[in-house]
């Protein structure tokens, strides 16, 4: 049995991705602590899921984005975890802003899980000003540093594996597929949900045009969950489309995920391409969540998400910025039933071989 730290820069509140493969660790017969960071000090701080010990650390309230103060956050955070952490053998890293804690503990095994191209998003909110440029530039050279050491990396797509491959990495892509799930009936009135974090205005402005330009009479209503960074700002914007049904719910679990997806036919998952691993690779877990749910996905065309989703027959993609294609989009998918042919156990096997190479 390996003692395995599992460390993460959210609450895991949850986590999906970061319980998923703990869960699949502890089959093994591994122990597993997930060391996450309470940012808003709201979460409980110590919690047990399938099996596996979540710690949440406090070092005072740190905002998300891409600020100095969440920087600086950050390292507190991990300083709490290396001062926290006993006898262990293996650091699950996931994401680029845990790698520092490799550096504390020098000779521990550890894995490298790319979730994202994390140093594009510091560009986000100015991508041409040369200090974040900069910073970015900085970022990612610390990262692929960083990550050269890494026992073994796995990516949450294929296309940030290629991504690695370019750089001289080598990598497996561990998808965020879940298992198929009972697939409820659609609701009476047509719905196109949103469920995930809510990170960019422009994506909500473009399924509002959309909506805007189908017949009253036939305008789905529009569910968003979730919470983020954007959430004022988008709820803001809903009020100047005072003729559209747009309703908020909040953060959810993902234990209510049947309950959100009885309520919409359609999911939209389509994000500005300013994001850089846009093009580069990401896959939207709520696409794969959403087939598995027999609901189909609109995503952004000439992307890999888009060409997994038309590959797969997942839904539809359509072009950034088109409103009227996005709201044809909306009204070709009206009843369409999609299957995850392609779901967990695929992800579990290549994640249990990614393992045994480790010899833990």
């Amino acid at each position: 049995m390996a003692r395995i730290a599992t460390i993460v820069t959210n609450g895991c509140n949850p986590d999906p991705r970061v319980i998923r493969q703990s869960r699949w660790l502890v089959e093994l017969g591994h122990q597993v602590i997930i060391h996450a960071f309470d940012r808003l000090e709201n979460l409980p701080e110590s919690e047990h899921i399938d099996g596996v010990e979540i710690i949440r650390h406090r070092v005072g309230k740190v905002p998300y984005g891409g600020t100095w103060k969440t920087w600086f956050g950050i390292r507190r955070f991990l300083r709490s975890v290396f001062n926290s952490l006993e006898e262990i053998d293996l650091i699950h890293c996931h994401d680029a802003d845990t790698l520092p804690l490799t550096r504390m503990k020098p000779g521990v095994k550890f894995i490298f899980d790319m979730h994202d191209l994390q140093h594009t998003w510091v560009r986000m909110p100015a991508p041409n000003s040369l200090l974040r440029k900069l910073a970015s530039y900085r970022m990612k050279s610390s990262m692929l540093r960083m990550a050269s050491s890494a026992d073994e990396i796995i990516t949450s797509s294929q296309g940030f594996c290629d991504w690695l491959k370019e750089r001289g990495l080598d990598s497996t892509p561990i998808e965020n597929r879940p298992l198929n799930a009972k697939k409820p009936e659609f609701p009476s009135n047509r719905g196109i949900g949103y469920f995930g974090k809510i990170r960019d205005r422009a994506s909500f402005k473009l399924l509002f045009d959309a909506v805007e330009l189908i017949p009253e009479n036939d305008r789905p209503r529009i569910i968003i969950a979730g919470d983020g960074t954007k959430v004022e700002s988008v709820k803001k914007l809903a009020e100047k489309y005072s003729s559209h049904q747009i309703e908020f719910t909040g953060r959810f679990d993902h234990t209510e995920l049947l309950s959100l997806m009885s309520k919409i036919n359609l999911m939209f998952a389509m994000y500005s391409p300013k994001r850089g691993n846009i093009s580069d690779g990401a896959l939207p877990s709520k696409m794969f969540e959403a087939a598995a749910y027999g609901r189909p996905s609109i995503v952004n065309a000439n992307t890999p998400m888009g060409e997994l989703c038309e590959a797969e027959n997942l839904g539809a993609s359509v072009q950034w910025n088109d409103a009227q294609e996005l709201a044809d989009a909306i009204m070709k998918l009206e009843g369409k039933v999609t299957d995850l042919e392609i779901d967990e156990k695929r992800e579990k096997k290549r994640f249990f071989e990614t393992i045994a190479k480790l010899r833990i």
